[in-house]
């Protein structure tokens, strides 16, 4: 009976927000496969402990990693789950739904639920030069909630 609201606390996105993540979508689209290979390469070098995380990625260097087919299709994944939470932006049930069951996905995996939270501000990182002058603090800002909501349903 008593249950706490999760919703309360739930981050979400104004409409001029899903409009900025929408439009720099569009700009950042054609370059996907480098934008999540640097996503990565950056994470792993300022989070080092991540890495080991992966099977794969354990004790490899940065050279070895750059070229690895295994980052780069784990890279395209978690492109893809953006494009899906941007195509879903408007349907929060069925959004919900595809993160929740992803985050189930990465507790399977071993993945601290605690390193989702790193992926935004390495994913603000990477995009914000294939952006570039229309990048604004406003659209930081809304890609910034934009991984707080992901992050909050995935765990």
């Amino acid at each position: 009976e008593c249950e706490p609201h999760e919703d309360e606390t739930k981050p979400s996105l104004t409409d001029r927000q899903k409009e900025l993540v929408l439009e720099s979508w569009q700009i950042v689209q054609g370059d996907l496969d480098k934008v999540g290979v640097d996503m990565f390469m950056r994470l792993f070098q300022t989070q080092p402990d991540v890495q080991d995380v992966f099977v794969p990625f354990k004790g490899k260097s940065a050279d070895d990693l750059k070229d690895s087919k295994q980052l780069k299709s784990h890279a395209t994944r978690v492109m893809g789950t953006v494009e899906k939470s941007l195509a879903n932006i408007e349907d929060p049930k069925r959004l919900e739904q595809m993160l929740s069951d992803l985050g189930a996905r990465h507790v399977m995996y071993n993945a601290k639920v605690d390193y989702i939270d790193l992926i935004g501000p390495q994913f603000i990182w990477a995009i914000q030069p294939v952006v570039d002058e229309k990048w604004t603090p406003e659209m930081e800002q809304a890609w910034s909630d934009l991984f707080k909501y992901i992050s909050h349903i995935m765990k």
